[in-house]
């Protein structure tokens, strides 16, 4: 009877930690919320959702600031000093030797990525300009900054609180699954997605999921992640279904199986393409980081076990 209600435990325990976090973070959500609705007419920022599109960018900035980041680690302090009163996840931004070859290896894989991805469709006839390139923009800054914010809020959530949390509880493939489920349902409320718009998020999920468990810290996942987004955006082609202000303004015309259609190439078998190189080379990128060491006192680690460790029955608060 013992065996059993330990076994119950330990399999909720992690909806239960999960489940803290969530409703603290959707009080400070709402909280952020109210204030920022008594503010608005002395800031005159538009707070109101409907407002807050693509084409309004220090909005939807702003939107990603105060309703998502902000909350998300608002949240993650409390449940660590008023609930659990320890240290329930491992450390998101420790510092490495490394922090800065994966920052500058996932800000490059995403520029490569892309760039090819435009190249070969510019070869192929797929695309063509629009408009004169900007060279600089105040809302290609803006933008920039609104795709930081939306990387390091989506890793911290999922890679940083999910994963790890599941892994220590559930095993690590289930984690990567149901995290990676997670990151794609949240997309659900993009315009124009399909089912291949949805399964391609999953897999980018798995990606994001496997550049952490590469490298035991955010600092890959995040770099990837907004390289992703921003240079997908400023090749001009739609982000996740949405068309954000780009550095080229180009029409799309080849076949949406190749080129996604109205969501972007994260709907078709180019975006597929696309994420089957990152992995490999995220992959590759963690088997020579294990194998090179920048510290004497650095040791290399299996594959999926290079960071710091999830909370289990043993360290849990």
């Amino acid at each position: 009877m013992k065996t059993k209600l330990s076994r119950l435990r330990h399999f909720f325990y992690p909806l239960l930690v999960i489940g803290v976090v969530y409703t603290l973070y959707l009080c400070i959500q709402f909280l952020f919320l109210f204030l920022g609705r008594l503010l608005s007419p002395l800031l005159k920022i538009a707070w109101k959702l409907e407002e807050l599109t693509a084409g309004v960018v220090l909005p939807n900035f702003i939107l990603h600031l105060f309703l998502g980041l902000i909350p998300l680690l608002i949240a993650f302090y409390l449940a660590e000093k008023t609930f659990f009163r320890h240290r329930f996840l491992p450390r998101f931004f420790p510092p490495s030797p490394w922090a800065h070859w994966d920052l500058l290896f996932g800000l490059a894989l995403g520029f490569f990525l892309f760039a090819l991805l435009f190249l070969v469709f510019f070869a192929l006839g797929w695309v063509r300009f629009t408009a004169t390139p900007l060279v600089v923009s105040p809302d290609l800054f803006w933008m920039a900054l609104t795709f930081m914010v939306a990387a390091l809020f989506e890793e911290l959530f999922y890679r940083g609180l999910h994963l790890p949390v599941f892994a220590a509880h559930w095993g690590l493939s289930p984690a990567i699954a149901f995290s990676a489920f997670l990151f794609s349902l949240a997309h659900l409320n993009n315009p124009h997605l399909s089912f291949g718009g949805l399964f391609v998020i999953l897999l980018a999920g798995v990606l994001f999921a496997f550049a952490y468990l590469e490298t035991g810290t955010l600092y890959l996942p995040v770099a990837l992640h907004f390289s992703w987004n921003f240079w997908q955006n400023c090749f001009g082609f739609r982000v996740s279904g949405f068309a954000f202000p780009t550095l080229f303004q180009l029409e799309v015309t080849g076949p949406p199986l190749w080129t996604g259609g109205a969501f972007g190439p994260e709907a078709s078998l180019a975006g597929l393409f696309l994420l089957g190189l990152a992995t490999v080379a995220t992959l590759l990128y963690g088997r020579f980081r294990r194998r090179t060491h920048l510290h004497p006192t650095e040791t290399s680690r299996p594959s999926g076990t290079s960071g710091p460790p999830p909370p289990t029955e043993k360290n849990r608060p």
